[in-house]
């Protein structure tokens, strides 16, 4: 089974990041902002803000690989509330002789290409903590619809060492394939530049189906004696697969750039992935 963990992962990466330099630059703290958690609920922001994030990456394994780049657009609408959309370009490449990801009654290919396209709202539940979601469609060898979710919250933020959980899952109805992430990383060290991350996390992926070939049955007509016939292929279940490793990333205030790796082993064995992404944002 070939899971997108490098899509959902930079997804998480942008709302921590957002927040990360949210934090930074303003310096507010959270108590006085959960003591009226949320003051002009239905008012519009002013000034507004528009943010860009342009991201890239890559993922391999001892199975498959895949390169991905795309921007994100997203557009506040109230202090708690905002718009955006995203567009990604996925390449694929399959290693042996696997069977069609998206369609598996097709026939192998070593390479696919197709663009995804998605939607949403932006929810802050409270300072630090936001929650993406979205539905959208792909487009080219994959032509599905789906819907994701996307969370991430920092955790004492103005701590020395604060942790960001983040976790997302994606259903994606062609193939009928969940997939869900979960991160933990800490700051380890900031400075007035940089900020150096480090942690772990994981993914596990399910469901959808696998055509089957034809299967041999047989039954006893007689004493020593066993007819065989081969049955119509159907479908059967996919198991329910995995991969987790440590990860490491950094941070470039100045040019709000960041890069972040994961590399491990599960399901399609040694595995590594790379994304960088680059944030740009404009007060209206």
């Amino acid at each position: 089974m070939i899971h997108f963990s490098c899509g959902a992962r930079i997804a998480r990466l942008i709302a921590g990041a957002a927040v990360a330099l949210a934090i930074a630059l303003t310096g507010r703290t959270a108590d006085a902002q959960i003591a009226s958690l949320y003051p002009n609920f239905s008012t519009l922001e002013s000034p507004g803000q528009l943010q860009a994030t342009l991201f890239g990456g890559g993922f391999a394994s001892d199975h498959y690989g895949t390169t991905q780049e795309g921007f994100q657009l997203e557009q506040s609408i109230t202090p708690y509330i905002g718009v955006f959309g995203r567009a990604t370009a996925y390449q694929l490449f399959v290693k042996g002789n696997q069977l069609n990801p998206f369609v598996p009654t097709k026939g192998h290919n070593p390479q696919y290409y197709f663009g995804r396209f998605q939607g949403g709202l932006d929810f802050t539940l409270y300072p630090g903590t936001d929650l993406f979601l979205s539905g959208g469609n792909d487009a080219g060898d994959a032509d599905g619809s789906l819907i994701e979710g996307d969370f991430s919250s920092w955790i004492m933020p103005h701590s020395r060492h604060p942790l960001n959980f983040s976790f997302s899952s994606i259903h994606m109805f062609q193939n009928g394939v969940t997939s869900s992430e979960i991160d933990f990383q800490w700051i380890l060290k900031s400075t007035a530049n940089w900020i150096f991350l480090g942690g772990a996390g994981g993914a596990i992926y399910g469901g959808g189906s696998s055509p089957s070939g034809g299967v041999v049955v047989c039954h006893t007509v007689r004493q020593y004696q066993r007819v065989c016939t081969i049955q119509p292929g159907g479908a059967i279940s996919r198991p329910i697969d995995g991969q987790g490793g440590p990860d490491l990333g950094l941070f470039y205030r100045p040019w709000r750039i960041g890069l972040s790796t994961q590399f491990g082993y599960g399901a399609a064995h040694n595995y590594g992935q790379l994304s960088v992404y680059k944030q740009l944002g404009w007060t209206e």
